[in-house]
């Protein structure tokens, strides 16, 4: 048994030889289709644990916010809101058992006037503590965050420094908000898509400068921190329950933990995850369509050998996997080239989508697992050997005098 294995490897090997250039051609196709895939599945395995990383740390924490709360699909954005939450609201946080901080963001619409032209932009107030913890030196693309004791300074979003006036604005310059002067101590680095919040159109200020050109405190959100992570979901649900009833509304507030924004975004990966990787299969589709058309067309060619062989004692079985093998190994070789290319094409893919898209300093990094490299592999061998089914029996049901005969 196993010498005929061998002589059929043996075989099968020899044939692929005799044609090499359509079989580099027919194993290119598999080995494109399997890039494709492992590329894909290494950056949506890296795109998960960068998210991961970057908001694990936070499993202790509740988004406190007026109306619907945090929405994956407006990451970055403020809404605007009439209604605001109140000291009292932030009192009777502080006083839930288990609660650990309470941090406040202030939101309002303002004027920046910079060289005689205006723009209209969304300001955001908060104390130099929550500023350090939110954001780092490492967010800055010049000059530096705030600190307590500053005063009538901003730092300002990249698209507002370089795209919102004719002239670039940097760090020192001397800007007006609703007629204040403020000078600005920092500008943040572009950051596109990436993070969970955009900072490319914020102008961040001290809650004291915030209330002087505003008039008022406009408690736009909240940042709970608790002491035990297991509590979490139920000081949550004590937060709403306590705001809503200062309010006398039922859905005046609503809280959103770190931890179940984390399970939503990536439930979303994995979906684009799989559309892209169904998208990617095409090209093995076509690749297994190649391997079909190749064996068919080495079936034609040696009509005369097949009747050769059943003549002197080949059986049909025999016959089949003879041209079984010969695909196998096309689409095992493939498959293996298509791995190693799918790796580091995944890192060049990795670097292009932070540099251009991101534009944002995240520790993006492809994830190939064992696992899905014995997948692709194997999914490949798959391939192989269901492509070839066909031409392998046309080629088994071969009448062998009418194949020794044909020319």
């Amino acid at each position: 048994m196993n010498n005929m294995l061998r002589d059929n490897l043996d075989l099968a090997f020899k044939n692929i030889r005799e044609r090499l250039s359509r079989s580099i051609l027919t194993l290119l196709g598999v080995a494109i289709g399997i890039m494709a895939i492992v590329s894909l599945i290494a950056i949506g395995e890296g795109m998960n644990v960068a998210v991961t990383e970057e908001l694990s740390s936070l499993s202790d924490t509740i988004l406190v916010n007026v109306g619907d709360g945090f929405s994956i699909f407006s990451i970055g954005s403020v809404k605007e809101s009439r209604e605001y939450l109140t000291e009292r609201d932030i009192s009777d946080i502080e006083r839930i058992p288990g609660v650990k901080e309470v941090t406040t963001q202030l939101t309002g619409k303002g004027i920046l006037q910079y060289r005689n032209s205006n723009v209209s932009v969304t300001l955001t107030g908060m104390d130099g503590e929550t500023m350090k913890l939110r954001y780092s030196s490492e967010n800055l693309e010049s000059g530096s965050l705030l600190q307590e004791n500053d005063r009538n300074k901003i730092v300002i979003g990249a698209k507002i420094a370089h795209d919102y006036f004719d002239t670039e604005i940097t760090v020192g310059e001397r800007v007006k908000i609703n007629g204040n002067k403020f000078i600005v101590a920092g500008i943040f680095e572009k950051q596109g898509i990436g993070g969970v919040i955009s900072t490319d159109d914020i102008v961040l200020l001290l809650p004291r400068d915030f209330e002087e050109i505003i008039g008022e405190k406009n408690i736009y959100s909240a940042t709970v921190t608790v002491y035990d992570i297991n509590n979490v979901e139920s000081i949550a649900l004590e937060i709403e329950r306590i705001i809503n009833e200062n309010h006398g509304e039922d859905d005046f507030a609503s809280t959103t933990t770190v931890s179940s924004i984390l399970k939503r975004i990536q439930r979303v990966l994995d979906i684009i995850q799989i559309v892209l990787v169904a998208i990617a299969s095409i090209a093995l589709v076509v690749a297994s369509i190649g391997i079909m058309n190749t064996m068919l067309t080495s079936v034609m060619e040696r009509t005369r050998e097949i009747g050769i062989m059943k003549a002197i004692g080949a059986t049909n079985k025999d016959v089949m996997i003879i041209f079984i093998l010969e695909g196998m190994l096309l689409s095992i070789v493939g498959g293996v080239i298509g791995t190693l290319l799918g790796i580091f094409g995944s890192k060049g893919l990795i670097a292009a989508l932070t540099s251009i898209v991101l534009s944002y300093n995240v520790d993006l990094q492809p994830v190939v697992s064992l696992i899905s490299v014995v997948l692709a592999v194997g999914v490949s061998m798959i391939v192989g050997v269901l492509s070839s089914l066909y031409p392998a029996w046309k080629a088994a049901k071969m009448s062998p005098i009418e194949a020794v005969r044909y020319e």
